[in-house]
């Protein structure tokens, strides 16, 4: 009877693991068709330079026991200096990769997926993302990759990553998106899209493709302790390329909209200082004098909410929004002044070849915040296009935990400018207690930064 009662209950239980994991198997993508339809648009570049070798060689053994090479005859010849991946954007020859693939090569080769094999011109670098478009000339029209958003790519969609890596050609691998609008390093123009795709050195410069079979970015970067794929990967969004070549195309080099401010995160504690309701947007802690964001009345304090119709949701975005701007485009900004919103007509300016900011650093008393503070001189207000104080020396109190440090120049105090001790110290007194004061202070050449200033009861 044990047994007869049993059986049932056991059969019902495998029946249900065997719908299961037919259920599960059948809710998992097949990317096959997606991989026969990107595949033939998928390259691998060679990059080599000419440097001196010698004419003789060293065998296996002596690298193995680490012997020296007799010296010999030297000569030029190419030697190997990146293996990359790319893809091509047009049927007559271009191709976009990254320019740390390409950079500095006096040779560039380009393999295509039915084995041909062409001597590649590189169009333009860019350093500012990382982006380089190649030309190649082929004898009939190219397969092409087919282009889509990536600002629609939904956290947590499939995409996949094509390349070579480690030189195995048409290597495909297949992820998740983590992440949207990613900041990283000096690449300040680039909102990275995150994702767990497998991606190892050889597949810079290949394609993220999403489930459509359109191309949403160019894998670029691994943030991995081992160097290898068991860490975070990040891509390029292909409008942020797409961009870049066109205007490598237009005028041969890159022009990128330009505002000239400095910028910062509005933290918990300073939305509560400017009276926001939400914790976002660009504060501008710098404007500077003459530019197009100075021109158009943006100021210190200033925080920007939206630019061109885009919301500004961190203020590493900013940069991202406006270097996509053709310079001398009027656009509108909305930002927050003083609690209250405001829209500002703007004419976008054009990113300087280099940017130089010239700052000079100088010592006051209020013992209220623990700080001691002195006047700048004229040679130093000239200097830093600014009034302000210094301050010389800190102790603990209100003033350092806001991190406000020795060497410091506060510039402004509750949105209010501040030229002298003496009116540092009348604006202290009169400002609110135990209540977020916005202080503006300058941090060695060029860095300028808003900090939270609570200043307790007497």
């Amino acid at each position: 009877m044990y047994r007869i009662r049993i059986m049932p209950v056991v059969i019902l239980t495998l029946l249900f693991a065997s719908t299961s994991a037919l259920l599960a198997r059948d809710n998992l993508p097949d990317f096959t068709g997606l991989v026969k339809q990107v595949a033939p648009a998928v390259v691998n570049v060679s990059a080599s330079k000419e440097v001196k070798q010698r004419s003789s060689r060293r065998s296996i053994l002596d690298e193995f026991f680490g012997r020296s090479t007799p010296r010999g005859n030297q000569q030029y010849g190419p030697q190997p200096s990146a293996e990359g991946s790319g893809f091509i954007i047009s049927s007559d020859g271009y191709i976009l990769t990254n320019r740390h693939v390409v950079d500095d090569a006096d040779l560039v080769e380009v393999r295509i997926s039915d084995g041909r094999e062409y001597t590649a011109e590189v169009i333009g670098t860019d350093a500012g993302t990382d982006v380089a478009l190649l030309k190649i000339k082929a004898d009939e029209k190219l397969p092409v990759l087919r282009t889509g958003d990536s600002e629609n790519l939904e956290v947590g969609e499939w995409v996949l990553g094509f390349g070579a890596p480690f030189g195995f050609d048409q290597t495909v691998t297949a992820g998740i998106v983590s992440a949207k609008r990613r900041t990283l390093g000096r690449e300040q123009y680039v909102p990275f899209i995150q994702t767990d795709v497998a991606i190892n050195p050889g597949n810079s410069g290949g394609p993220l493709v999403s489930m459509k079979g359109q191309v949403v970015g160019i894998n670029s970067q691994i943030l991995s302790r081992s160097g290898g794929y068991i860490g975070l990967s990040f891509a390029i969004p292909i409008e942020t390329a797409l961009h870049v070549a066109d205007q490598f195309k237009k005028y041969g080099e890159v022009k990128r909209g330009y505002l000239g401010v400095q910028y910062q995160d509005v933290t918990y504690d300073l939305a509560k200082a400017f009276d926001l309701d939400n914790v976002s947007g660009a504060l501008l802690n710098h404007v500077q004098r003459d530019s197009a964001a100075d021109k158009a009345g943006l100021k210190n304090g200033d925080i920007i909410l939206s630019f061109d119709g885009k919301k500004i949701r961190r203020s590493g975005e900013l940069p991202f929004v406006v270097g996509l701007i053709e310079p001398g485009t009027e656009v509108e900004v909305e930002i927050v002044r003083e609690g209250k919103r405001k829209e500002i007509d703007l004419v976008v300016g054009e990113r300087p070849a280099a940017e130089a900011v010239a700052t000079t650093e100088t010592e006051l008393d209020s013992s209220l915040l623990g700080i001691l503070v002195e006047d700048i001189d004229a040679d130093t207000k000239r200097d830093i296009e600014a009034d302000g104080i210094l301050v010389t020396q800190i102790t603990s109190g209100p003033a350092a935990r806001a991190g406000i440090r020795r060497g410091d120049i506060i510039l402004a105090i509750a949105n209010r400018t501040v030229s002298s001790v003496n009116e540092f110290e009348e604006l202290v007194e009169s400002l609110p207690r135990e209540a977020g004061i916005p202080v503006l202070i300058l941090r060695s050449p060029g860095i300028q930064r808003f900090l939270t200033l609570y200043i307790p009861e007497e």
